[in-house]
């Protein structure tokens, strides 16, 4: 059991060892001398920063646990790499400035500051901030900008202790290693935009390296030029994005540019899509008739929305036939004319359908539709037969004649002609009838 417990602990500690090997090594600026007194560093003392772009290195340092009264930071560095652009002194533990030189020409810094006794003593004391600008791409194998020290030189970098003598007690520095990226990373691919309601769905693939991000932005009329031109509407590592709250038939246009870790943006990938309603009404299911007149017949039902039975729809298709009406042959039926506008989802809602003929068969379907063309499936079929025409003696006119013919019939029960509803009795309600189509 114990060999088997030590045999699992070899092999833990082998896979431990092989995932540290798999961490990639993070090379730091170097130490020069040692930390057994004072120090100077660059703080950060590494770093990768974008090509013309300016980042701040700020100056510090450790007295040791002793007080001192002055620092002199003089530096070297590659002036074609590097433009120091200017010094700030700006929260600096030294009051006063002996020596403030920056040689363009030789890559070169000499800065001096004192304060007076009781001098300074600090761990992390700030000295000044250098705000440089890198001029190319750079990736260093070893430290670019780098302190002049040499143990003992009183003419190179040096901190003084505050003992009336002007004891130079430095003993080590730390030095900068910065790399300068300007190349941007690829594109990215398969960029597009598909169109939704009231949206735009992006798509896309980001770049295998040297990728950190991509920054999307949306313009109508054009597309964006510049990681700056338009309306930012995403900025993260992603491959997809919903664009919301656009408004339906307005083309969008999308410029997606992908970044590195010191914001290069490649030129930029596009796409466009023009959002549209594509959630159709719903399907009416309340649809009635009743006849009115031999040319009339009553519809009603309930309204539904604009998307499915939300809002309000734009526009009713009202369609009527004397064969039976199905979806495949709908947009064949007679189309009623003077549809009324549509109210909000479950208003009742009426119509009359004119111009029919006396004693047929009808039958009557409606579909909804909305802003965006999108129309409901055909509603539940209904039908019914218009009234007898009360036109008699058919000359025409609906007058004192009919009336005669329909009193010589009242109370017969065999379906004359003057049974205008056909409910087997000549009656008042045929007598209502004929007063509807008067004239």
């Amino acid at each position: 059991m114990i060999k088997k417990t030590i045999s699992g602990l070899k092999i833990f500690f082998i896979i431990i060892s092989l995932l540290f090997l798999m961490i990639p090594y993070l090379s730091e600026a170097s130490l020069v001398g040692n930390t057994n007194n004072a120090t100077l560093s660059l703080s950060p003392d590494i770093g990768v920063y974008r090509t013309n772009a300016t980042f701040p290195i700020d100056i510090l340092v450790n007295t040791h646990g002793q007080s001192v009264v002055v620092v002199a930071a003089y530096l070297s560095y590659n002036p074609s790499v590097f433009q120091l652009v200017s010094i700030d002194t700006t929260g600096s533990i030294f009051g006063t400035e002996a020596e403030n030189i920056i040689d363009a020409v030789n890559g070169k810094l000499k800065i001096t500051r004192g304060t007076p006794s009781p001098g300074v003593n600090v761990t992390t004391g700030k000295v000044v901030t250098l705000n440089i600008r890198g001029l190319t791409d750079a990736n260093p194998s070893v430290d670019n900008f780098t302190f002049d020290f040499t143990a003992g030189a009183t003419n190179e970098s040096n901190v003084i202790l505050n003992d009336g003598l002007g004891t130079d007690i430095i003993s080590g520095v730390y030095n900068g290693k910065y790399t300068l990226d300007g190349t941007p990373p690829a594109n990215v691919s398969s960029f597009s935009a598909s169109a939704g309601d009231a949206r735009v769905n992006l798509s896309w693939t980001n770049p295998g390296s040297d990728f950190a991000g991509v920054k999307i932005l949306r313009k109508t009329g054009s597309y964006p030029t510049s990681p700056t031109d338009g309306t930012q509407v995403y900025d993260s590592n992603g491959t997809s994005y919903s664009d919301t709250g656009l408004t339906n038939g307005t083309t969008y246009y999308y410029t997606a540019y992908s970044r590195d870790i010191v914001l290069n943006y490649s030129s930029g990938a596009q796409a466009s899509a023009a959002p549209h309603d594509s959630t159709a009404p719903a399907s009416i299911t309340t649809l009635a008739a009743a006849s009115l007149t031999a040319k009339t017949v009553r519809l009603n039902w309930t309204a539904v929305g604009d998307d499915a039975n939300v809002g309000t729809a734009t526009s009713y298709d009202i369609r009527y036939s004397t064969s039976a009406i199905t979806a495949a042959n709908f947009s064949s039926a007679t189309q009623a004319s003077g549809a009324p506008t549509p109210k909000v989802s479950g208003s009742a809602e009426t119509f009359t359908v004119s111009g029919l003929s006396g004693s047929t068969l009808y039958y009557f379907a409606i579909k909804a539709v909305d802003e965006g063309g999108n129309a409901s499936a055909i509603s539940n079929i209904v039908n019914v037969t218009t009234y007898k025409t009360s036109d008699l003696n058919n000359d025409s006119y609906v007058n004192s004649v009919d009336f005669g013919i329909l009193m010589s019939f009242w109370g017969n029960t065999t379906r004359p002609t003057a049974d205008m509803n056909q409910d087997g009795t000549v009656n008042s309600v045929d007598f209502g009838i004929m007063m509807s189509q008067w004239g």
